[in-house]
């Protein structure tokens, strides 16, 4: 892989179909439940934790990061990030309206940031991640628009002592510190992301 372009898969005589075909299709879901199942794995165990849970963006970047990446490499044409936020977004729901919104935005901004990569650049696809990782800050926008009522949710679900954890933390710009962590996560996962799929996974063919 040079540090300007990722290796292209060998093209056919026709030209490749801008569409995902099924096989594509079902590459993008089944990274797709990867990414969910590491995702709610990681945020439940943070989550135990108030401080833990605020900072969970980094630490879902970080592992995330290489399957979000094998997904896009994988197919490498619109709908592949698409496809995971929206499985993202069906899994956060709770969240509520906004959090779906910013979720999908993310997923449709870091398409439009391939496409313009041409489905090439190795800078693009690592930058369409950082901006994909954004999506795990929108499940927490509930802090900032309905804080009471996510601080006594956390008090039915976890107890007061969890949420009087929660309270202390959630200043008013704390969504503003959570949406930091989600671009350090972004970037930490795309690096490690990066120098995986160099080392492993394009050696081995897979992308």
């Amino acid at each position: 892989m040079s540090k300007k372009e990722l290796k292209p898969e060998q093209t056919a005589a026709k030209p490749a179909s801008k569409k995902m075909r099924t096989k594509e299709l079902i590459y993008a879901g089944a990274f797709g439940a990867l990414y969910i199942v590491l995702m709610m794995v990681i945020v439940m165990s943070f989550g135990m934790v108030p401080i833990l849970y605020i900072i969970a963006p980094i630490a879902v970047g970080l592992v995330c990061g290489t399957v979000y990446l094998l997904c896009v490499l994988k197919v490498r044409k619109f709908g592949a990030a698409l496809i995971l936020g929206i499985l993202f977004a069906l899994m956060t729901a709770n969240g509520g309206i906004w959090s779906i919104c910013g979720v999908i935005a993310s997923a449709l901004i870091a398409e439009v940031v391939m496409l313009l990569g041409k489905y090439k650049s190795k800078f693009m696809y690592l930058l369409s991640f950082v901006i994909f990782n954004l999506n795990m800050a929108c499940p927490y926008l509930a802090l900032a628009t309905a804080k009471d009522a996510f601080i006594q949710r956390s008090r039915e679900y976890y107890g007061d002592k969890y949420a009087d954890g929660i309270a202390a933390l959630a200043t008013d710009w704390i969504w503003f510190a959570v949406l930091g962590f989600a671009i350090i996560g972004g970037i930490l996962g795309s690096l490690v992301a990066s120098r995986l799929i160099r080392k492993h996974f394009e050696k081995a063919g897979v992308v």
